[in-house]
């Protein structure tokens, strides 16, 4: 593994470390200016948080759908997120939501465009068709 492959595995986790931790900040958020926890939301909530973390997982392993998905509905937040800066609130309301729109931007870059994404993404599914051409191989040889 080189150096731009480890690169972009570093640069892969801690991005996805960052969409996490934002989405348990954003849960959390959501549910300490209530007066009582909404157990419906918070289910949902759940289950959102943990389709994500399958989602990520799945970029992480090389499948080029998790990729190609996760890169949609980052840009959709970012589109929602934009949407709702455009309510008259205080800027101090406002800072989670920037917030957002730069952890999922750097997520768009890194998962799009990266250089480094690219080689780690690309050694991932590179080990996946070894094990293909290997399962072929024994396959073959035992007929």
């Amino acid at each position: 593994m080189d150096g731009l492959i480890k690169t972009g595995k570093r640069r892969t986790i801690l991005v996805s470390i960052s969409i996490l931790l934002i989405s348990i900040i954003t849960i959390f958020f959501y549910h300490s200016v209530r007066a009582e926890i909404d157990p419906k939301k918070l289910v949902q909530q759940i289950i959102r948080f943990s389709l994500t973390v399958g989602l990520l997982v799945m970029v992480y392993k090389g499948k080029k759908w998790a990729r190609t998905i996760s890169l949609i509905l980052f840009s959709l937040a970012i589109l929602g997120v934009l949407i709702a800066l455009r309510i008259e609130v205080p800027f101090v309301n406002k800072i989670p939501l920037i917030t957002l729109i730069l952890i999922y931007s750097i997520s768009i870059y890194h998962f799009g465009f990266s250089k480094s994404f690219k080689a780690f993404f690309e050694f991932e599914n590179r080990d996946l068709k070894d094990f293909s051409l290997l399962d072929e191989t024994l396959d073959g040889s035992k007929q």
